[in-house]
């Protein structure tokens, strides 16, 4: 069975999550923005076998802590998709942006593409769902079975993700959400890169950052 647990990381309080199958403790950490030790620290105190770094997109409050977890754990980092390399080769540049502490650049052990399925030995698949707009590399990660989709900075509880930073694409954004996220079936819950979890169903429902930048795209 498939649990996650919810850590605010970094000064942006990003939702870190400790995604993991109770059968056989094997565990994911996605999107550690910061925190390693203490990330590294709470899979020993719940006695995890940690087998995968996550990364959903390239920022920093959701990828800067990344090279040193996967230090300390001798673990890969996964994604996200190629599209956001030039963010992960210019992380040194991020926290001057935005405030944060510096990180090196770094790449991850390998890139994700578009409907890729990643086998991590929780017992259940987490498909890749490549979701451009918010970084043009950005991607959610779907696990069927369980109901979940891990959404990075693509949607929120009623509010989308931003896409005033670097190559961000407000199109591209509306048509992630609207043509791959809404055809999920209403009832998986959507775990957000900030704030509360959520629903499709509820953001198809009532969305009104959607709304209003579908209307500016007419």
């Amino acid at each position: 069975m498939i649990q996650y647990l919810t850590y605010g990381v970094s000064p942006f309080q990003q939702n870190c999550r400790i995604v993991f199958c109770s059968d056989n403790s094997n565990a994911v950490i996605v999107d550690p923005g910061d925190s390693a030790r203490e990330l590294s620290l709470e899979l020993d105190r719940l006695h995890l076998n940690p087998v995968a770094i996550l990364l959903t997109h390239g920022h920093q409050d959701h990828a800067g802590g990344a090279p040193e977890l996967s230090r300390i754990l001798n673990i890969d980092i996964i994604g996200p998709e190629k599209g956001d390399a030039f963010l992960l080769e210019g992380m040194c540049y991020q926290g001057q942006m935005l405030g944060l502490p510096p990180v090196d650049n770094f790449a991850p052990d390998r890139w994700v593409s578009d409907n890729e399925e990643l086998d991590l030995k929780l017992n259940e698949p987490f498909r890749v769902i490549h979701t451009p707009g918010h970084t043009p590399g950005g991607v959610c990660y779907y696990l069927e079975k369980s109901g979940l989709l891990l959404s990075g900075d693509t949607l929120f509880a009623g509010s989308v993700g931003r896409t005033d930073f670097p190559r961000g694409n407000a199109r591209d954004l509306v048509n992630s959400i609207t043509r791959k996220i809404f055809c999920l079936p209403d009832g998986v819950k959507v775990l957000s890169g900030h704030g509360p979890e959520t629903t499709v169903g509820n953001e198809k429902k009532d969305n009104p950052s959607l709304s209003y930048m579908k209307r500016l795209l007419e």
